[in-house]
C-alpha cells in the first residue's frame, strides 16, 4: 500500500489565467479548483508568509489524480527570470501524456500564442512493457506558453483516451539511486520501471545518441498519476549546484495526499531531506471561496531537489 497519493503536479507561472486557458482550449481539460488565498508561508522555499497567490487546478481524464495546478504569486509578484527556456537541464521536469488527436493537437499549439512545437510528429514503435507485443506510435514534443515541456503520444494499436491524458511527471536528476531510494522507502511509491537507453531527437535535453537511465514509480495507479526519474549517465548534463534548490517561476512541485500525516512526516524527517516546513494545521478556500477545507500540511525536498507538499485533509 502506497504511503502517499500523488494528487498533480504544480507549475509555478507567470500567468495562471493564460495557462488555464491553453489546458482548456488546446488540450481540453476544466477547471477544477480556483481561488485567490494568502501563503501560509515555508512549504515552498519561495515568497513568503502572507502573499497573495492565485491557484487554478485543472482536471483533465481523471477526477482524482494526475491533474496540473497553475499557482501565480499575485501580490507581490516573484522575479520574472527572464525568457521561457528552450533547452532542458538538471532540475526541470517533463510531463509525458497520451493524447486522443495528434493532428488536431498540432494544430491548436500552433495556434496558441507562445506555445512552440519542439518535435513534430514522427512515427515509431517500441515494445509494451506489459509483453503484449509492439506499441506503434506517433510522437510529438512542445513547450506551453510558460516554457513547461511535454512529451505527447497517439498509440495506431493501443485505444487512445478521449482527452489529453499525463501519464506520468518526469524530473531530470543527478542521482537517480537516491531519488529512487526515497521513493520506494520513505514515500511507499513501488517502482515499475528501470531501464538505461540512449534517447533521440524529441527530448529537449543533451542529444541524440546520449545515454539515460530512467525509472517510474507507481502511485496509486497502474498507467497514470506516475513520478519519474530520469538521469544522463555517460555524457551528464551540467549541474546547475543550488539552483535546483531554489523556487520561482518555471519550477514545478508533487502535491499528494496521505492518510496518516504524522508517520509519514517522521519517515521524511528520518530519511534525511531537507524539509521546508514540519506538520502544521491550517485551512484552505474552498473554490470560489466560500467554506474552507482544513488539514495537515508538510513540504519537503526529494534528495535531487522538487518540492513536495502532502496534505491530509481532516
Amino acid at each position: 500500500m502506497t504511503q502517499v497519493t500523488l494528487k498533480r503536479t504544480t507549475l509555478i507561472v507567470r500567468d495562471a489565467e493564460r495557462m488555464m486557458r491553453f489546458y482548456r482550449d488546446v488540450l481540453g481539460w476544466r477547471v477544477d479548483y480556483q481561488s485567490n488565498m494568502k501563503l501560509s508561508g515555508g512549504i515552498i522555499p519561495g515568497g513568503k508568509p502572507g502573499d497573495e497567490v492565485k491557484l487554478i487546478i485543472m482536471e483533465g481524464a481523471d477526477k482524482e489524480i494526475a491533474k496540473i495546478g497553475l499557482l501565480e504569486w499575485v501580490n507581490p509578484r516573484l522575479p520574472d527570470p527572464g525568457p521561457v527556456r528552450s533547452r532542458l537541464g538538471i532540475g526541470d521536469i517533463v510531463l509525458v501524456a497520451d493524447v486522443p488527436n495528434m493532428t488536431e493537437l498540432v494544430k491548436k499549439i500552433e495556434a496558441f500564442p507562445g506555445a512552440v512545437i519542439h518535435s513534430a510528429p514522427k512515427d515509431g514503435a517500441f515494445p509494451d512493457p506489459r509483453g503484449a507485443g509492439e506499441i506503434q506510435y506517433s510522437s510529438m514534443a512542445f513547450f506551453d506558453p510558460e516554457g513547461f515541456f511535454y512529451e505527447t503520444y497517439f498509440r495506431y494499436n493501443r485505444p487512445n483516451p478521449e482527452t489529453f491524458l499525463i501519464r506520468r511527471t518526469t524530473h531530470i536528476v543527478r542521482d537517480i539511486d537516491k531519488t529512487l531510494e526515497f521513493f520506494s522507502n520513505t514515500l511507499g511509491l513501488p517502482k515499475i520501471q528501470d531501464s538505461t537507453m540512449q534517447i533521440e531527437g524529441m527530448l529537449a535535453a543533451g542529444k541524440a545518441g546520449d545515454t539515460v537511465r530512467f525509472a517510474v514509480c507507481k502511485c496509486q495507479d497502474d498507467y497514470i498519476g506516475m513520478a519519474a526519474a530520469l538521469q544522463f549517465v555517460k555524457d551528464t548534463l551540467p549541474d546547475p549546484g543550488e539552483a535546483t534548490w531554489a523556487y520561482g517561476i518555471g519550477r514545478a512541485l508533487f502535491v499528494a495526499g496521505t492518510d496518516d500525516a504524522h508517520s509519514l512526516f517522521a519517515k521524511v524527517k528520518a530519511s534525511g531531506v531537507k524539509v521546508t516546513r514540519e506538520a502544521f494545521e491550517r485551512a484552505v478556500p474552498k473554490s470560489g471561496g466560500v467554506g474552507e477545507t482544513k488539514m495537515i500540511s508538510m513540504g519537503f525536498h526529494d534528495p535531487d531537489g522538487m518540492v513536495w507538499e502532502v496534505n491530509h485533509r481532516l
